[in-house]
């Protein structure tokens, strides 16, 4: 049984039918104010609705393999610090206790105890637990979910006829696709040369004005509208008695308009050629509709 933690996210979505597709038998763990669970998610998966609070151990309970795929940082009710420090060290520490032989840790490039912004320093504690741990372990670090950013980004071109751009819109950011990321935690879960190491896998860099031109060309109509990186700056600030939210937004806006979230991602893709590269205009046209994106 593998355990995947944020099995309806974005990411865990994609994740489950992979696993399914290889015959393993799948638990789903999703927090209880997250979307309701599909109707039917595929024979051989368990679905448990919890957290990451009081229900790690009946989560991780007869399972052999996790994959930690929750993040708290889109999620206006939650934070990074609850979900991704917290909630995956008690994750960790429960799947240690029942025997759990190998954890795959989701976290990002950057991740360092001094990094910074919250998100990253959240994301190094998990990985210091899970190394710590004394299972065998992966850490997939990737870049700025593709199709959550486009989605974005998206929103207000539907709704207003323009696309936002932070800041200057030049500075490159490097992208993984979700089918990639998916692929690459698969190929995790199976393949031993990828235990006990860290794999930093992008999909394509891009500059904001790149994805800003791609949309406005499927889209067919619309314009940018730019948000003075002066004005990011003081948000990311101002922002946090009222809308942590917002605040985490805009601090990762200031952190990616610096150049720090772009990375190398040629010797992982080098070395693993077989695991999916799906970059921008790829999903734009596997998404079908100009208004779709899965």
């Amino acid at each position: 049984m593998i355990l995947v933690v944020g099995g309806t996210g974005r990411l865990g979505r994609a994740v489950v039918p992979l696993l399914l597709a290889a015959g393993q038998q799948v638990r789903v763990l999703a927090r209880g104010k997250s979307q309701p669970f599909p109707q039917k998610m595929g024979d051989g998966v368990e679905l448990l609705r919890g957290d990451l609070d009081a229900d790690c151990r009946a989560a991780v309970a007869g399972c052999t393999e996790v994959v930690f795929a929750a993040s708290g940082f889109g999620i206006k009710d939650s934070s990074p610090r609850a979900v991704d420090r917290d909630g995956a060290i008690r994750l960790v520490r429960a799947a240690a206790a029942a025997g759990v032989r190998h954890v795959v840790m989701m976290s990002m490039p950057g991740a360092a105890s001094d990094g910074p912004i919250d998100f990253l320093r959240c994301k190094a504690a998990a990985e210091d637990a899970v190394r710590s741990s004394g299972m065998d372990w992966t850490i997939v670090r990737i870049g700025a979910l593709l199709e959550q950013r486009l989605e974005i980004m998206r929103a207000p071109l539907e709704s207003k006829g323009k696309v936002p751009v932070f800041g200057s819109g030049s500075a490159p950011v490097t992208y993984t696709s979700v089918r990639d990321a998916a692929a690459v935690v698969v190929r995790a879960l199976r393949d031993p040369a990828l235990r006990n190491r860290v794999i930093e896998w992008g999909s394509e860099t891009l500059t904001a004005n790149e994805v800003a031109e791609a949309l406005l060309a499927r889209a067919g109509h619309g314009s940018v509208q730019r948000v003075p990186a002066a004005a990011v700056r003081v948000l990311s600030v101002a922002a946090r008695p009222f809308s942590p939210f917002l605040a985490r937004v805009a601090g990762a806006a200031v952190w990616e308009e610096s150049g720090a979230a772009a990375f190398e991602f040629g010797p992982p893709r080098a070395e693993f050629p077989d695991i999916p590269v799906t970059g921008l205009q790829q999903v734009l046209e596997a998404s079908g509709a100009p208004g779709s994106l899965a």
